[in-house]
């Protein structure tokens, strides 16, 4: 969805103003008037409630002075005292119908019934005897539940002269009656006479109208003694219950008031629709006004806009002609200003990106560019990329440093410049420069080569200092090496540090030799993953001891069948593992399945120790000692299960680091050797402090023994140096019965090699051992 112009947001930001604006008005005035109809609605609910009971007192007022009147009756005093039923009902009833009752009673002085127009009660006990008590004294009225209705009761005593009985008048409190009082006063459609039973409340009159307001306080919630809001069917209530006089055993009947707030805020209903058709008026006349006034400003930001769209495309030109004298056209002639200078930034910037600042030759950037332009517009076309190498430039920076070197490589630039003619030469590296010899062959190419080589050979001569350059050419060939220019520099640095070793200080890329070529990366992740689903193995190989001819120890060698490759040699992917710095990982699989196959070993009662090799990597790691410990705890088998083996040149890396990790791990009781010893570069006087029991004469110095004479002296010195420094010396690359032989002969403690035995997986080695201890070959 495309957003809004910024003439339509400025117009809008205005409407919507307004509009926020209007709608907190409409709110305040909306709650303030609502809090202010709640306030006065709770005053208009207390003071009905007050009416609703002084409405019922002045009725049992009227009932009372009627049933006075009917008192006073000469016949009817007669007929109590000559106890003349029927005259006495006869009369109850006609002032029965005068005041509205529906029942009358006659009660004796002691409280029974003595005439009923009911026809139920007579000869029982009045319902509420604490009534009579009182009708002595004052006018007596409550009103009374009985058989789920409510009736007001008002009770009178008859005097002839002294009291001779009561009587009881109960008129119906109904719909009739609560319709009738709403008529004589001011009392609100919403009343209800309400009564507990179990659960809730039963409703046993209400007035006109039917807002069910007792049905919010079912449930065992009391009716409220204070106004309180609720939702009743969906409007808002105020509703306040004022209990009425009872008399004792007659049930609570409450007189349940309501007030609508939705009644009450009718007659503002024109006030608002007359609020909203002025802000619809507003809003139609604001948006119109807003709309001008956006369109008068973003003209002129729209037409910035667009020249800013055209700066960033490249096109510096043709800013906006925006002639004001406010702010805007300050800004208009602010942007003309700096698109000049940022024109003027610009190019500078793409010189510098794209040319070496010290030889002003184009960079490898701008190079690959080129070289990607030519072979793209000629495809299949032949080319050769040399990158030329100024090989003792490091030692030179070291020596007179960066200044004098930086103009040595503009003298270097300047020659190859002149022997490649009109050809492409930038600067590839700080070292490096790259020729691009289009359409050259494999012969032109190496010519040119060694024209530069000659080129370079010469001194760079200033004042009294002479500085040889160092000169060597790696060349890739289009399209056999590489079609685009990121391969072609690649294996051209390829090339030119191949070149380097050689004599010739010239090579041509060899993908057989090229460390990085992709089966290599293949392996790499191939390995990671072999290590991760523990696809490699361990095999051993036995140590013989020549004192007494027993297999005493063996070298764990990790071994990997690559699937569809076969086995790969243990030197390739251990040499992959140290350049990835996967050796790490490797070690960790090596220590783990080697601790746990010496395990089984001892438990399995053969006392050989198992060797495990180390890499340069693992003992400069701090954690090693404490990882190996962790295994051979959680294996259960001691220090002396193991020995771990070290190159001399592991040793020589970070001598000071692999010596405490060494004496942590001796210091546990594990056995140190030296492993290829005599092929490396220790020093004595390290070799000396080493914790090391053990010397292992690489096998260079072993496998020619039964032939070279020179061999023979070399291993005699070797082991008799290694005695006198108190180690235990082991030959590996015993080949043959003269070469083990002359071993023994010579005092060396073991030897290890084809003849002895040659590396084979867990279970055939514990086999070849199960052999030797029963006497077998």
């Amino acid at each position: 969805m495309r957003t809004p112009g910024f003439r339509t947001r400025l117009a809008l930001f205005f409407v919507a103003t307004l509009i926020v604006v209007q709608g907190i008005t409409a709110i305040l005035g909306y709650t303030v008037a609502r809090r202010e109809l709640v306030k006065e609605g709770g005053r208009q609910l207390a003071a009905n409630a007050h009416a609703f009971v002084a409405q019922m007192n002045d009725l049992s007022a009227s009932v009372a002075s009627g049933v006075q009147i009917m008192s006073l009756d000469y016949g009817l005093r007669s007929a109590i005292a000559a106890s003349d039923r029927d005259t006495i009902l006869s009369v109850l009833r006609n002032h029965g119908r005068r005041v509205g009752a529906s029942r009358m009673q006659l009660l004796h002085l002691d409280g029974s019934v003595q005439v009923d127009t009911a026809g139920t009660n007579e000869g029982r006990p009045f319902a509420w005897p604490d009534l009579l008590a009182r009708a002595y004294d004052e006018r007596t009225a409550a009103v009374a539940v009985a058989g789920g209705k409510a009736s007001w009761v008002v009770v009178v005593p008859i005097y002839a002269p002294q009291p001779v009985g009561l009587v009881v008048a109960s008129i119906p409190v109904d719909d009739a009656l609560i319709a009738h009082m709403q008529q004589l006063s001011a009392l609100p459609r919403d009343v209800e006479l309400a009564t507990p039973v179990k659960g809730g409340y039963a409703v046993m009159a209400r007035g006109t109208s039917h807002s069910e307001l007792t049905a919010q306080f079912q449930g065992g919630n009391p009716l409220p003694s204070e106004p309180r809001l609720t939702q009743i069917a969906g409007r808002e209530y105020l509703v306040l219950a004022q209990p009425l006089t009872q008399p004792r055993g007659g049930g609570a009947v409450y007189a349940v008031l309501g007030y609508s707030l939705d009644d009450a805020l009718q007659p503002f209903q024109p006030v608002w629709n007359a609020w909203l058709a002025l802000l619809l008026l507003a809003l139609v006349a604001g948006f119109l006004v807003a709309w001008l006034v956006a369109r008068g400003v973003s003209r002129p930001v729209e037409a910035l806009a667009e020249s800013a769209r055209r700066i960033a495309g490249g096109d510096y030109h043709d800013a906006p002609d925006v002639r004001r004298n406010d702010e805007i056209g300050e800004l208009a002639n602010a942007f003309r200003t700096m698109g000049d200078a940022v024109r003027e930034r610009e190019h500078r910037i793409r010189h510098q990106a794209l040319h070496d600042e010290v030889t002003g030759l184009p960079n490898r950037a701008a190079m690959e560019d080129a070289i990607d332009g030519d072979l793209a517009g000629s495809p299949g076309e032949h080319g050769a990329l040399l990158i030329v190498g100024v090989t003792r430039l490091p030692d030179i920076v070291k020596t007179v440093g960066h200044a004098l070197a930086d103009r040595l490589m503009r003298d270097a630039g300047q020659r190859l410049c002149h022997v490649a003619g009109q050809h492409f030469v930038g600067r590839a590296t700080d070292t490096q420069f790259a020729v691009w010899l289009s359409g050259a062959d494999r012969a032109e190419a190496i010519a040119a080569a060694f024209r530069m080589v000659d080129a370079l050979g010469h001194p760079y001569q200033e004042a009294d200092v002479s500085m040889d350059m160092g000169a060597a050419v790696g060349i890739a060939l289009a399209p056999a090496h590489g079609e685009r220019a990121a391969p072609l520099l690649r294996r051209a640095e390829v090339a030119e540090f191949a070149a380097l070793k050689s004599t010739r200080g010239v090579d041509v890329y060899d993908p057989q030799s090229d460390p990085h070529r992709p089966e290599r990366l293949a392996l790499m992740s191939e390995l990671r993953a072999a290590i991760d689903a523990d696809a490699l193995e361990l095999w051993f190989q036995p140590k013989l001891h020549l004192a007494d001819g027993r297999v005493h120890a063996a070298e764990a060698l990790v071994r990997w069948h690559r699937p569809g490759r076969g086995m790969v040699p243990p030197e390739q992917f251990i040499a992959v593992a140290e350049e990835t710095g996967n050796i790490g990982r490797l070690t960790r699989w090596v220590l783990a399945h080697g601790i746990a196959h010496a395990a089984e070993l001892a438990h399995a009662g053969y006392g050989v120790r198992v060797s495990l090799n180390l890499s340069a990597r693992d003992i400069g790691d701090p954690g090693l000692p404490d990882r190996v410990a962790e295994l051979l705890q959680a294996h259960g088998v001691p220090a002396s299960a193991i020995a771990l083996e070290v190159t001399e040149s592991a040793v020589i890396g970070e001598p000071e680091a692999a010596l405490q990790v060494l004496r942590r791990l001796a210091d546990m009781g594990i056995e140190m050797a030296i492993d290829d010893f005599g092929v490396g570069q220790t020093s004595f006087a390290y070799l000396r402090r080493l914790p090391v029991k053990e010397l292992k004469i690489d096998k260079m110095f072993v496998q020619h023994l039964a032939h070279d004479p020179t061999d023979r002296t070399i291993v005699r010195s070797l082991v008799e140096l290694g005695h006198r420094l108190g180690y235990r010396v082991t030959a590996e690359g015993a080949e043959d019965a003269e070469t083990v032989a002359f071993l023994g002969d010579v005092g060396c403690d073991d030897v290890q090699g084809y003849h002895v035995g040659r590396p084979t997986d867990f279970a055939s080695f514990v086999a070849h051992l199960s052999t030797r201890e029963s006497g077998g070959a």
